[in-house]
C-alpha cells in the first residue's frame, strides 16, 4: 500500500525521521487509525523500498525503542543505496542489543 498518496496524510503525521546525513530525506510517521497501527511514509519515496508498519500496541509499550528500530532499517537502507548494492529487509536483525523479526 503506498501511504504517501493519501490525502489525509497531514492530519496524521506523528513525527518525522530525518537523515543526519542527507537532509533532505525525511520519513514521516503516520497513525492509520482503521489498522491501529502506525506507517512510515517516505522510505518508498526515498530509498525504493517497503514501508515499515508497526502495530500500536508495541508503540505504547515503548515509543523510542520503535524510532530506534526504524532509524536503524533505515540507516541499512541508507548504507546499502549509497554502496550501490541491493537491500533486503532480514527476517532477523539486532538493534540495542536485542533480536526484533520483522513480519510481512
Amino acid at each position: 500500500m503506498d501511504y504517501q498518496n493519501d490525502s489525509n496524510n497531514s492530519d496524521r503525521i506523528i513525527g518525522t525521521i530525518e537523515n543526519k546525513e542527507n537532509p533532505e530525506q525525511k520519513v514521516d510517521i503516520l497513525y492509520l487509525r482503521h489498522e491501529n497501527a502506525f506507517v512510515t511514509s517516505g522510505i518508498r519515496r526515498h530509498l525504493i523500498m517497503k514501508e515499515i508498519l508497526v502495530p500500536a500496541h508495541l508503540i505504547a509499550k515503548d515509543f523510542q525503542l520503535i524510532g530506534a528500530i526504524i532509524s536503524a532499517i533505515m540507516e541499512r537502507m541508507t548504507q546499502a543505496q549509497e554502496s550501490r548494492v541491493d537491500f533486503h529487509y532480514a527476517a532477523r536483525f539486532e538493534v540495542l542489543g536485542k533480536i526484533y523479526t520483522l513480519t510481512e
